[in-house]
């Protein structure tokens, strides 16, 4: 039996993989989460072979979050579940110790397969994800794909004052918050949009209108 549990902030996504997955014997869902805490806290009482987990998170990062979990729990597999195919995206979760890549359009045969691949000890990435590594490391442009990861409205605030080009001090003491914690969020962001470096946020946010309402 393949134990599996799902965190993502949407009920629908959640029922969805559920039933799914209810016709499987050998695959039972034991648990769902709805954020980053609710998931910490249930494998703090249980750990399953497999996560299902979202990118975006309404309270923290699912990319963080996976970096910590795959740390705290060695035999824990995570296989990322996300609405888009940025090749960044892919690499940076999977740098953080994710066994495989979703798209939430998946098929119950691909869900099957992918969790019964990184069960088994494997790495699974869908097959639209993988054409698109493909043609990132051939060079090739990648086919156009919706990007709009979900910022909270602090991470707006200060993604914008680093559009303005404001330092880490000055949006620190325009916001009332710490230097570190301003660092924190920068962070966030970089892992969130998959860049490396200031001046990759600012032209991810404008390029993408992650500002706009």
């Amino acid at each position: 039996m393949i134990r599996v549990a799902i965190t993502d902030d949407h009920l629908l996504i959640i029922n969805g993989i559920q039933e799914l997955l209810a016709p499987l014997a050998h695959i039972q869902i034991t648990d769902a989460y709805m954020n980053a805490a609710e998931t910490r806290a249930g494998l703090a009482r249980a750990v399953p072979d497999v996560l299902l987990l979202d990118i975006n998170l309404p309270d923290g990062d699912g990319i963080q979050l996976c970096r910590e979990l795959t740390k705290a729990y060695p035999d824990l597999k995570v296989l990322a579940l996300t609405t888009y195919n940025q090749t960044a995206l892919v690499k940076n979760f999977m740098r953080q110790g994710a066994s495989g890549f979703l798209l939430k359009n998946t098929s119950l045969a691909e869900l099957q397969e992918a969790i019964e691949t990184v069960y088994g000890g494997e790495q699974y990435l869908q097959g639209e994800i993988r054409e698109a590594l493909l043609r990132s490391s051939l060079g090739a442009p990648a086919p156009h794909v919706h990007f709009r990861p979900k910022l909270t409205r602090r991470e707006k605030e200060v993604l914008q004052l680093i559009v303005d080009e404001l330092t880490t001090q000055e949006i620190a003491d325009k916001l009332f918050l710490s230097p570190k914690t301003i660092e924190t969020h920068r962070l966030n962001l970089l892992q969130k949009l998959g860049v490396r470096n200031t001046a990759g946020l600012v032209k991810t946010a404008l390029h993408h209108g992650l500002l706009e309402d």
